[in-house]
């Protein structure tokens, strides 16, 4: 189960444990995303469950779902 601090969190990073464990270092583009409070906390999940901060998961989570199916999946 994800953590969070209170169940109507002031903002949406307070749905993650920790939200600098790990960083990526590498230099990007700043973008703002508005999502619904489910997916907010599926990623959160996620997140949580691999120590990761928001962005991190946002960008694993996007990674993971632009890469090009492997041969014989759809």
């Amino acid at each position: 189960m994800y953590y969070m601090s209170e169940k109507n969190a002031s903002t949406p990073s307070q749905r993650f444990k920790q939200a600098n464990r790990k960083v990526s270092g590498s230099g990007s583009e700043l973008i703002s995303l508005r999502l619904a409070p489910e997916l907010l906390e599926q990623l959160a999940e996620i997140g949580n469950e691999q120590g990761l901060s928001m962005s991190d998961t946002i960008r694993l989570v996007l990674a993971r779902g632009l890469r090009a199916p492997q041969k014989g999946t759809k």
